[in-house]
């Protein structure tokens, strides 16, 4: 009987456990930097099979975020990087935290590169390049984190 209880404790804890990790799991995170009003970008998607794949495409500005909407450009490679635990352990910090990554931003500018992030589908932070100073610490920090593991972005045209 008590070999029987420790079994069924140890499934019990088991399947705690598994539910707890698929719980704290990114479906999928995507940082887009736009040029203003949202069209050309580049896409740099983060998804569980924790590949990094950076893109250039065509998208709508939308609060949830689909990726099977981007008209992809096909003139730029796709850049795609397998992660490291290091680089999958910080992310993974970082998203834990959302609350301090949520940001949108008031001020109106025209001419300026616009930064999305989306986790799992939906918008936490949007904000312009020109008040880039004015964006949390967190969301400063992590935009850089992923830039830097992403590596050099294509030049796309931007604003006149």
């Amino acid at each position: 009987m008590i070999s029987c209880t420790f079994t069924y404790t140890n499934r019990t804890r088991d399947k705690e456990n598994r539910e707890t990790m698929e719980q704290s799991k990114i479906k999928e995170l995507i940082l887009i930097i736009s040029v203003s009003g949202g069209t050309r970008a580049h896409i740099i998607d983060i998804g569980q099979n924790n590949k990094l794949t950076y893109r250039i495409g065509l998208f709508s500005v939308a609060d949830d975020f689909d990726l099977s909407k981007v008209k992809w450009n096909d003139n730029y490679k796709v850049i795609k990087k397998q992660l490291n635990n290091e680089e999958i352990g910080k992310i993974k910090s970082y998203c834990s935290r959302k609350e301090d990554l949520i940001f949108n931003d008031p001020k109106i500018v025209k001419d300026s590169w616009e930064y999305y992030l989306y986790i799992d589908g939906n918008k936490v932070a949007f904000g312009r390049k020109f008040n880039y100073e004015d964006f949390p610490t967190e969301l400063k920090n992590f935009i850089n984190y992923i830039l830097g593991i992403t590596g050099k972005l294509y030049d796309i045209p931007g604003m006149s």
